[in-house]
C-alpha cells in the first residue's frame, strides 16, 4: 500500500509535490498501487518513487522525471511519456500499451516483460535499456537511435556489445531509419516489420524471422544472418557487403529488384536493369555453398595449387571446384571456391590455409637464391598432380586445378575484376592470406 503522507503531498498538485521532493531529496516515496489514470502531471519528480501496480492509464508525464522510479506489474497504457526522463526506471511487466514514448528519453530503462504493443518510440533515444521478453508488436521504433540497449528474449546468448533484441516480437513494427548498430536479433520474430533504411551493420540475426518484412535500403553491412528467416521479405537497394549467410538461411519468395555490394550504393547487382522474379533467391542460395579464400598483395599460385590439390584428395565428397577469382580493390584478391551442401566449410577453409602456408614458406624459405632448383622441385611437386589430373580428364570428371610451370598470368599480378580459373599459371607473389567460409 502506498504511504498516506506521500499521497497527500502528491493530491495537492505538482508544483507542492516537486518543492517537497527538493527538499527531501533522501525520501523514496512510496505509491505503490496509486490511481492516477488520466491525471494531468507535466514535470513531475517521480524519481526514486516506487510505483508498482499503479495505474497510470491515459495519464500526461510529459517533461516528467521519472529516473529510476519503479513500475513493476503497472498500468501505463495509453499513458503520454513524450520527451519524458525515464533514466533508470524499473517497468518490469508494465504494461505499456499504444503508450506514447516519442522523443522519449531512455536510458537503462527496464522494461522487462512488459507489453508495448501499438506503442510509439518513434524519435527516442534507448540506451543501456532492458526490453527482456517485451511484446513490441505493431510498435513504432522509426527512427530511434537504439544503442547498447537490450531488448532481449526468455533466452540470452552472451554478452552482446550493444542492442540486444534476442527473441523480442517485433511484429509489423516500424524500426525505419533505426540505428540497431550491432544489435542481436537472435530469434526476434519481426514478421512483416518495417526495417526500410535501418542501420544494421555488424547485426546478429541469428534465426531470426522476417518473413514478409522490408529491408528495402537497409544496410547489413557485415550481419549476421545465420541460419535467418527471410522468406518472401523485401530486400530491393540493400547493402549486404560482407554479410554472412549459411545454407539454412532461407530466402524463398525474396521480393528484390537490385542489391548493393558495398556501402553508399556501390557495387550495384545487376550492374544494370533488375533481377528477374526469383533470381536472386536462386543466385545467393546457391552462393551459400562457397568458402571465400581472400589473400592480400596476391597470390603465390604454386602454393595455391599444392593446397587445393591436398585439399581435393583428403576431402572427395567435399566436390571442390574454384568459381571464381576476383579484385577487390588494395591489392585484395578472393578465390571463391564451390563445395557440397553438406561439407564442413570452417574445416576446408582452415586445412587449405594450413596447405597453403606450409608451401608457401617451403619454396621461399628452401628455394629463394636458386630458382633454378626451385623450378625443378615445383616440376617434381607437381607432375603427379598433373598425371591425375589427365586421368580424370580421359574419363570425363571435371579437373579444377591446371599447374603450368613457368607460364605466366597477367604479367605477374591480376589487374582484371574477375578471373576464369583455367587461365591459372606460373606464380603470382605472395603468402599473405585470410579466408572465411560464404
Amino acid at each position: 500500500m502506498a504511504n498516506e503522507e506521500h499521497l497527500t503531498i502528491l493530491r495537492q498538485g505538482v508544483r507542492v509535490w516537486n518543492e517537497w521532493r527538493q527538499r527531501n531529496s533522501e525520501i523514496a516515496p512510496d505509491l505503490t498501487g496509486i490511481n492516477l489514470s488520466g491525471a494531468f502531471l507535466i514535470g513531475i519528480d517521480f524519481s526514486n518513487s516506487n510505483l508498482s501496480r499503479a495505474n497510470l492509464s491515459h495519464a500526461v508525464l510529459i517533461y516528467a522525471n521519472l529516473s529510476a522510479a519503479i513500475f513493476r506489474k503497472s498500468n501505463l497504457s495509453n499513458i503520454n511519456l513524450s520527451r519524458a526522463n525515464l533514466e533508470g526506471a524499473d517497468l518490469d511487466n508494465a504494461n505499456l500499451d499504444e503508450a506514447f514514448l516519442q522523443n522519449a528519453y531512455l536510458k537503462r530503462v527496464n522494461f522487462s516483460g512488459a507489453s508495448l504493443k501499438n506503442s510509439i518510440l518513434k524519435k527516442s533515444v534507448i540506451s543501456n535499456t532492458i526490453f527482456c521478453g517485451a511484446d513490441l508488436t505493431l510498435a513504432d521504433l522509426s527512427e530511434t537511435e537504439i544503442c547498447n540497449a537490450n531488448f532481449a528474449g526468455l533466452e540470452i546468448s552472451g554478452n552482446i556489445v550493444n542492442g540486444d533484441l534476442n527473441g523480442t516480437n517485433l511484429t509489423m513494427a516500424n524500426l525505419s531509419n533505426a540505428y540497431l548498430y550491432r544489435s542481436d536479433f537472435s530469434k526476434a520474430n519481426l514478421t512483416k516489420a518495417n526495417l526500410t533504411k535501418a542501420f544494421l551493420v555488424d547485426a546478429v540475426l541469428w534465426k531470426a524471422n522476417f518473413t514478409e518484412g522490408l529491408l528495402c535500403e537497409t544496410n547489413l553491412k557485415t550481419t549476421k544472418a545465420i541460419s535467418a528467416n527471410l522468406n518472401n521479405a523485401t530486400l530491393t537497394g540493400a547493402c549486404i557487403e560482407d554479410w554472412i549467410v549459411n545454407s539454412i538461411t532461407s530466402f524463398e519468395g525474396v521480393n528484390c529488384e537490385y542489391v548493393y555490394l558495398e556501402e553508399n550504393q556501390k557495387e550495384r547487382r545487376p550492374s544494370s536493369g533488375n533481377f528477374a522474379p526469383g533470381e536472386f533467391t536462386k543466385l545467393f542460395q546457391k552462393s551459400l555453398e562457397t568458402v571465400d579464400l581472400i589473400f592480400r598483395n596476391g597470390i603465390d599460385w604454386d602454393a595455391f595449387a599444392y593446397s587445393f590439390k591436398k585439399l581435393e584428395v583428403e576431402n572427395q565428397g567435399a566436390q571442390l571446384d574454384v568459381q571464381s577469382i576476383e579484385k577487390k580493390g588494395d591489392g585484395i584478391l578472393v578465390v571463391r571456391v564451390t563445395v557440397s551442401p553438406d561439407a564442413d566449410k570452417a574445416k576446408i577453409h582452415s586445412e587449405f590455409i594450413q596447405g597453403y602456408e606450409f608451401a608457401a614458406k617451403a619454396l621461399e624459405v628452401q628455394y629463394q637464391e636458386r630458382l633454378e632448383d626451385k623450378e625443378k622441385v615445383i616440376n617434381q611437386l607437381f607432375s603427379t598432380i598433373n598425371q591425375q589430373n589427365k586421368l580424370l580428364a580421359q574419363t570425363g570428371d571435371k579437373v579444377s586445378i591446371y599447374y603450368q610451370p613457368n607460364s605466366q598470368f597477367a604479367g605477374g599480378i591480376v589487374d582484371a575484376n574477375t578471373v576464369d580459373v583455367q587461365q591459372i599459371g606460373g606464380s603470382i607473389q605472395n603468402n599473405n592470406t585470410e579466408d572465411f567460409p560464404s
